[in-house]
This record gives structure tokens, sequence and C-alpha cells, in this order.
């Protein structure tokens, strides 16, 4: 179910394993004269831009039915927040995108995307 390039939050793998095997990666391709080429980014706010409903069907396409995908859409549907300072409260704004970081839901989003 996973791909064979997730090395992060698997047991047994690190995000130091994938830097090795690029490292490998680029040494065959020097051994036979070719050229490597690495791509890199990093996703700002990535936690802050999943969009519920392509959360909902990659997880039900993975198998995550009935009451388990019940418990991801009521946890991530109908949700607020505000903002408290020093005794002011800004207007509750309905959340439509992004998970709770550290909550079970990103660990999903990080195994799922």
């Amino acid at each position: 179910m996973f791909s064979a390039a997730q090395y992060g939050f698997q047991r047994g793998l690190s995000t130091y394993m994938a830097l090795l095997e690029m490292q490998i990666s680029i040494i065959e391709a020097m051994d036979q004269n070719k050229f490597s080429l690495g791509v890199f980014f990093d996703l700002s706010k990535a936690f802050d831009t999943v969009d519920h409903n392509i959360l909902i069907n990659k997880l039900e396409y993975f198998g995550i039915r009935g009451v388990g995908k019940s418990w991801f859409m009521d946890y991530s549907t109908n949700r607020s927040q505000y903002v408290y300072y020093k005794g002011n409260a800004s207007f509750t704004q309905l959340i439509t995108c992004g998970v709770p970081q550290g909550s079970i839901l990103a660990l999903y989003y990080f195994y799922y995307t």
C-alpha cells in the first residue's frame, strides 16, 4: 500500500535511508557516465492545505469505509477556530481544509498522500 519511496513514518525505515539511496543512485549514474538530477521541494503549510473531501476519498480508496470513514468525516467536518488574545476573541471561522497537526488525521495524511 505504501510507495517504495516512502521512508518516513514506517517501522524500520527513516528519512536517512532515503538520503543513502539517493547517494547510491548518484554514484551509479556517475559510474555509467550518466547525469543525475535531483528535485527537492518543501510544501509550505502542507497541513493547512489538505482538502477534506480529497483526503476522505483517498482513505476510502485505501479501504477505510464504514465506521472508520465516518469517524474521519465527523472529525474533519464542522470544525471551527478562533483566536483568543489578552481577553479578546476573534470571530469564529469554519475550517474547510487542513488537519490539526499532531492528530491521528495528520498521521494518515502523511501515509496516504
